[in-house]
């Protein structure tokens, strides 16, 4: 408990927007207003016997059997409402169960034709990892379609909610990678010509790194597995409460020499709208009403 008190009071002396301490409060409401669920150690925490129930997830589409299959009980998945680890569940779980739905979202996002969707994953990293970036790096969901030319292709999304950049633990591989030209960062970044001229030395730092991995990662699936996959994208999901990723993205796409489904920032709000547009059914339409109620921040919360 005194580590998590330390991160929470580490936490609100870094909020300076005040979304964090919105969303919080938000959270908590919806815990005791919508779940009518006691809180524990702080009003943004489930207990454990309603985390090991999933009550962090929505019910219904097989989400928390998919949680389940994927991880056992973990205090910041199955407990914690703030923190994004459980939300790709929530939000892409659903969209798997229906892919004409899935197909018809992500060929409006990316602006073209998908013909299929073949598979979607939660927390997803290619296999063996010393052939791609060899690190830890994942993707919080990841989707493979095939165009209608019958090329395919494949998304990597990350799901933020209240995280903004964090810094590299002292002498962790990560930081002695980036700090060597010889590693898959310099490598990959080299190899698929996405960037200006120096931008490598703007992308190491706390602001875009993380952003910079994970496209890394999909762009190093394009190098590996090139004769399968001939497109990548790099969705990031964040609401637009969270105005660090809303400068970060503007200024990551500036560093990019040509953005044609290269790299798509998305707000919840955005994602939602293009949900209820082509939402398929009753079923559908009250997760939708759950996902909004859920993670969209209302103006009372402050």
């Amino acid at each position: 408990m005194q580590e998590i008190g330390k991160q929470y009071l580490k936490d609100e002396e870094t909020d300076h927007s005040g979304f964090l301490r919105r969303a919080r409060l938000h959270q908590s409401k919806f815990r005791a207003n919508i779940l009518d669920l006691p809180s524990d150690t702080y009003g943004n925490y489930l207990t454990k016997t309603d985390g090991e129930q999933g009550k962090n997830f929505y019910e219904g589409f097989g989400i928390f059997e998919a949680v389940k299959k994927y991880r056992k009980y973990n205090k910041p998945l199955y407990s914690n409402m703030l923190r994004s680890e459980h939300i790709p569940f929530n939000f892409f779980i659903p969209l798997n169960q229906d892919r004409n739905f899935c197909k018809t979202i992500f060929s409006n996002l990316l602006k073209t034709s998908i013909l299929s969707i073949d598979k979607v994953e939660i927390e997803y990293a290619p296999k063996p990892e010393e052939n791609y970036l060899n690190d830890k790096t994942s993707f919080d969901a990841y989707v493979e379609y095939t165009n209608s030319d019958n090329s395919k292709g494949i998304i990597g999304i990350e799901v933020k909610y209240t995280e903004k950049e964090y810094k590299l633990p002292a002498n962790s591989k990560q930081e002695k990678d980036l700090n060597d030209k010889c590693s898959k960062y310099f490598s990959v970044t080299n190899s698929c010509k996405l960037y200006t001229s120096n931008a490598i030395n703007r992308l190491r730092t706390d602001k875009f790194r993380q952003i910079w991995r994970n496209h890394l990662l999909g762009e190093s699936i394009l190098l590996t597995d090139k004769e399968k996959f001939k497109h990548f994208t790099s969705l990031t999901l964040f609401p637009s409460g969270n105005t660090h990723f809303i400068k970060t993205s503007r200024e990551y796409i500036d560093l990019l020499l040509n953005n044609k489904n290269k790299f798509i920032p998305l707000t919840y709000e955005d994602f939602f709208g293009f949900l209820s547009t082509h939402c398929p059914d009753n079923n559908y339409k009250k997760w939708l009403e759950y996902l909004t109620t859920r993670y969209i921040v209302t103006n009372d919360c402050k």
